[in-house]
């Protein structure tokens, strides 16, 4: 009876520290309401382990009661946060209407019969239901990976329930007392059972939401916080990731630098603020423009850097005059009808190229476009070809 106790007594510290896991993880992604659900499901949970621990020192009616409606509260928070994770909406009329009639029937059957079997059949096959039919909702969401891990441990949860309600019926209805079976070895092996696996199903989320919250890090630390693009880092992580597709006879990647011209006039002139909403509306142009597989990132300051992948030079040009035609109407809209304007450089990522090659050509063409009078695109030159001189053998 010892150890049962020290047993009862560290479930719900346990399951109180992953609460608060939940919550710690929630502070980093507050955008993740899941989170709050769980959280709350295994903070009652923990509650009503502790409860049902000291019933003995509560009245028993009352003891009833308040169980009851904390185990029922676990699994409505819970089904809360699985369908906020999946569907994004919790049908909170469906969930809280079937706690108030199992909770009501769960009154009325242990206040009225003389057995706990009966109440004790409502709350555990009561309680599995809500979770099969959420599992039974979600089942589409639940099908690859870890998905369909935490859809496996929450399934063993529902079959501990129903073995539990089995053994209920088992043990008190033949010849044993609530207290007895309170204290027997299949009580203790079942509660352990839907302990390990409440605390599984902790742990698998735990994974779960750990890695959304590191990617969404990872993401944060290579994309432009102003425009949303790519960042430098971002750019040269997403290229070397890039399929090495080129070949001698393949077309190369198209590489564009584009540069507002005139840009610390804009800020002299209209302030910061309009300054960035240029650089936002610009950076959103050059992504409409792009195609899927492109690359936009801003390099620094005002200059942006384009990739687009298998195009070579002639599709960078198309593009770049493009979107330089379209960045003129820009100022009418930020700038009080200021002119906004763009210079470009162009180049061809060949093969055996680097990056740091093909983004030195396009500088050069950069520059070029700048000295020719600005708002132009300008293409990097190309080496001519070798060819035999007459009479030079």
């Amino acid at each position: 009876m010892l150890g049962q106790s020290y047993f009862q007594l560290l479930n719900p510290l346990i399951v109180l520290t992953f609460s608060g896991g939940f919550l710690l993880l929630w502070n980093h992604a507050r955008d993740i309401r899941s989170l709050l659900f769980f959280a709350a499901s295994y903070f009652v949970g923990s509650c009503a382990m502790i409860a049902d621990f000291f019933q003995f020192a509560m009245d028993p009616g009352f003891a009833s009661l308040l169980l009851g409606t904390l185990y029922l509260s676990v699994s409505v928070f819970f089904c809360a946060g699985l369908y906020q994770l999946y569907w994004n909406r919790v049908p909170w009329k469906a969930l809280t209407v079937s706690a108030a009639v199992l909770l009501f029937l769960y009154c009325l059957c242990r206040f009225s019969i003389d057995s706990v079997v009966p109440s004790a059949w409502i709350i555990n096959i009561g309680v599995a239901a809500l979770y099969s039919r959420a599992l039974f909702d979600l089942r589409r969401h639940m099908r690859a990976g870890i998905h369909r891990i935490l859809q496996a441990v929450a399934f063993a949860g529902v079959v501990a329930l129903l073995l539990r309600t089995g053994a209920v019926f088992w043990h008190i209805g033949a010849s044993m007392t609530a207290d007895d079976y309170a204290g027997s070895l299949a009580s203790v092996t079942l509660q352990l059972l839907f302990a390990v696996a409440s605390l599984a199903m902790a742990a698998v989320l735990f994974i779960m939401y750990g890695m959304e919250i590191l990617g969404r890090l990872k993401r944060s630390s290579e994309t432009d916080p102003l425009t949303g693009v790519l960042n430098r880092r971002g750019f040269e992580a997403r290229v070397a990731a890039f399929p090495d597709g080129l070949s001698p006879e393949t077309t190369g990647h198209g590489l564009v630098i584009a540069d507002i011209d005139g840009f610390k006039s804009v800020n002299d002139r209209f302030g910061h603020d309009a300054g960035d909403r240029v650089i936002a509306r610009i950076a959103r142009l050059l992504e409409d423009a792009a195609g899927e597989e492109s690359l936009v990132a801003r390099w620094g300051g005002e200059e942006f850097v384009i990739l687009i992948p298998n195009g070579g030079e002639p599709l960078a040009r198309l593009y770049a005059e493009s979107v330089r035609t379209a960045a003129e109407t820009i100022g009418h809209d930020c700038l009080k009808g200021a002119a906004v304007t763009i210079s470009f450089g162009i180049a061809e990522w060949r093969h055996a190229d680097t990056l740091r090659m093909a983004c030195g050509r396009a500088d050069a063409a950069l520059y070029e476009a700048k000295q020719a009078g600005r708002n132009c695109v300008r293409g990097a030159v190309k080496p001519p070809p070798l060819r035999l001189v007459e009479g030079v053998a």
